[in-house]
Formats: C-alpha cells, sequence, structure tokens
C-alpha cells in the first residue's frame, strides 16, 4: 500500500500556545496580513495589515482579501478565528500571489485554472474547535450567482503553521460551539467511511470520534471539554484532507449555496439521516462492503451517544426548515450534490435516497 498524508509543516497545541504567535508570524515574514472575525486578535502585533471578515465566507470576501494583502505587501498571511475566517484568510493566501479571482480556480464550478505559485505562508490559528481548516488543503467558498458551495482546494494551500490553543474556543457560544463540534464529528465519521481511506486517516478518524463524542456529550451538560474538542478538530482536518468525506458534505455544497445554513449547522442537520441511508444501502446492494463493518465501530465509538439525532436537538441545533428549505427545493439540491464529496460516499446513493435524506432531515 502506498499514500502519501498531508500536513501543516508545523503544529502547537495546548492551553497558552497562543503566547507563541508573534515569535512564529516573524520567522516568516516582514509584513503580517491579520485576518480576524468579530473579536480581535488575542495577541499584539507589530508590523502589520488588519483585515476583519463575518458570515460565510464567499468568492467576492476571498477576491478582497487577495487584494488588500497584495496591494499591502504583505509576505505572511495569519487567520485567527472559526472556519469562517480561516478558510477567507487560507484563499487570499492561495490567491495573492497566483491572481485572478476566486472564480477562476473553484473546483467543479469555476473556469479551469490550477494554483501554480505556492500560497504566501499561511498561520492558522483557530478560536472555535469544528472546521479542521487549520489542517485543511481547501478554502470552501459560496459563489452566489451559481447558488452552490465549491472548493478553491489545492495542496500548496495547506498551512504553514497550525497554531491550536484550546482556551481560544472556551468563551465560544453553545450554538457556536455545537454546530462546529459537530462539523467535526461529521469530518471523522465521513473520512473514516470514504472510499478514500487510509491506514493513518482510519486511526485518527476512529480516536477522533471518540474524542468529538465526548466533547459533544460534555457540551449538552453546560461543560465543554476544549481539549478534546480542540483535538477531534484538529484531526478531522486531517482526515478530510487526505481521506475525503461523502454525502453529507456533498449535499451541504447545493444547500450552503441555495439558503443561509451555516456550514456546521447543516451537517450537524444531514448527519443521522445519512448514516441511517448509507448503511441501508449497503446493507441492500453491498452487503459484502468493508464499509458496514467501519459502521459498527463507530457505534461502537458513538455508544456515549445513545441517538445523534437527540444529541441535535440537545444542543440546539434546529432542522433544515429553519433556515428556508421546502421539499419543492429537493430536486435542485440533489443535482447539485453529484461532484465533490459525494464521489468519495461509501456507496452511491440514488437520487430517491438523497430525497429521503433530505426529507429527514428538515
Amino acid at each position: 500500500m502506498s499514500f502519501a498524508l498531508l500536513v501543516p509543516q508545523e503544529v502547537y497545541f495546548g492551553k497558552g500556545e497562543i503566547r507563541r504567535l508573534p515569535e512564529v508570524v516573524a520567522r516568516f515574514g516582514r509584513l503580517a496580513f491579520v485576518v480576524t472575525g468579530s473579536r480581535p486578535a488575542p495577541v499584539a502585533f507589530g508590523n502589520a495589515v488588519r483585515w476583519s471578515v463575518h458570515g460565510e465566507p464567499e468568492i467576492g470576501t476571498a477576491d478582497e482579501g487577495a487584494r488588500l494583502c497584495r496591494e499591502s505587501g504583505c509576505d505572511v498571511v495569519v487567520g485567527i478565528g472559526g472556519g469562517s475566517v480561516l478558510d477567507s484568510a487560507k484563499a487570499a493566501a492561495a490567491l495573492a500571489p497566483n491572481g485572478g479571482e476566486a472564480l477562476d480556480y473553484l473546483e467543479g464550478a469555476g473556469r479551469g485554472r490550477v494554483l501554480e505559485r505556492p500560497s504566501l505562508p499561511f498561520i492558522a490559528v483557530p478560536t472555535t474547535a469544528g472546521s479542521g481548516s487549520e489542517a485543511t488543503r481547501n478554502s470552501v467558498l459560496r459563489a452566489p450567482s451559481l447558488k452552490v458551495k465549491r472548493s478553491l482546494r489545492s495542496e500548496l494551500m495547506i498551512p504553514r503553521v497550525a497554531l491550536i490553543d484550546p482556551q481560544l474556543s472556551e468563551s465560544c457560544p453553545l450554538p457556536v460551539a455545537a454546530s462546529a463540534g459537530l462539523d467535526a464529528l461529521t469530518h471523522l465519521i465521513e473520512g473514516f467511511v470514504s472510499i478514500g481511506a487510509q491506514p493513518t486517516t482510519d486511526a485518527l478518524a476512529l480516536k477522533g470520534i471518540v474524542l468529538a463524542t465526548q466533547g459533544l456529550v460534555s457540551l449538552s451538560r453546560g461543560k465543554p471539554d476544549v481539549e478534546a474538542m480542540s483535538l477531534a478538530s484538529f484531526w478531522g482536518g486531517i482526515v478530510l484532507a487526505n481521506a475525503g468525506l461523502g454525502a453529507v458534505h456533498g449535499l451541504i455544497a447545493p444547500l450552503g449555496g441555495r439558503f443561509d445554513v451555516p456550514h456546521g449547522m447543516g451537517c450537524a442537520c444531514l448527519l443521522a439521516a445519512t448514516m441511517r441511508t448509507n448503511i441501508e444501502a449497503l446493507r441492500t446492494r453491498a452487503p459484502e462492503s468493508p464499509a458496514l463493518q467501519r459502521y459498527a465501530e463507530i457505534a461502537t465509538a458513538l455508544r456515549d451517544i445513545p441517538d445523534l439525532d437527540r444529541l441535535r436537538a440537545d444542543l440546539g441545533v434546529p432542522s433544515l426548515g429553519a433556515f428556508g428549505f421546502t421539499p419543492d427545493q429537493i430536486p435542485g439540491v440533489i443535482a447539485g450534490s453529484r461532484a465533490g464529496s459525494m464521489n468519495y460516499n461509501p456507496i452511491t446513493l440514488t437520487d430517491s435516497e438523497l430525497e429521503g435524506i433530505l426529507r429527514e432531515s428538515s
């Protein structure tokens, strides 16, 4: 068996590690482009250009960030925030030296250009535990005119440094923490049954599912375990970057493009129904598939969660209908799902099976 593993070149993990950030940034450049969300950076920078982003990232967001970074002469990019902030920063770091627009390079929906120049050195500092963007080679962007979310993706986009300080996620509001945590759980589960799974991702995924379960149950009881969730998030990012995902992420691409569905919330809504549908399809059409044994191992790892739907409710995650999704939208969503992550699902699901997932999740 032959496989390669894509990971950040440097990883710092632990409470208090944020103190390292100024020194780490100084090693990679003279002028930093610092991207944050609504909260300011948790440490002081000397020479830096600051940019604040809000909401789910769009192709226009990435284009603006790349322009500001390029015009300012920045030579290192730092993203400090949740998945949306990290994806915005990562996209800006990739586009700044390559030129053009995000739509030129967008996977499965763009103009077919390929990123040829390495990204500016990118340092990822997550303040939520879930997206795994601190370890991935892609940036998920919404393309409003196309009504879809797609990835800007390249091995050249892997963060140079992942600096993960679990203390940064301690003040996360419950809805944000729940959405992020369920996103991480989805990455780990889908990566474990993906047709692209490999021994290293298998080991991280199975242990990560246990950690994510521990963290989510604690969160539902009002006692967040930020270290468990931060590690599960990071491992989930490595898993998705190297193994691929599945039908949940295949469906969330058009859902996120058509409706105001935050990525993690959408994954949380779809996960349980997708697992049930995959298992039934495998039992019916591919009973010898090793994915069935993998689902049995997942069930063991999830033993502290009696029911994923109940956990979602306990964490206050609503159904898809709360975000404006209605049954008449099902055909368009299914049509837009047959690309990217869907190709890594352990079995090809029929339109009828995908419709059932959407109806169960709404």
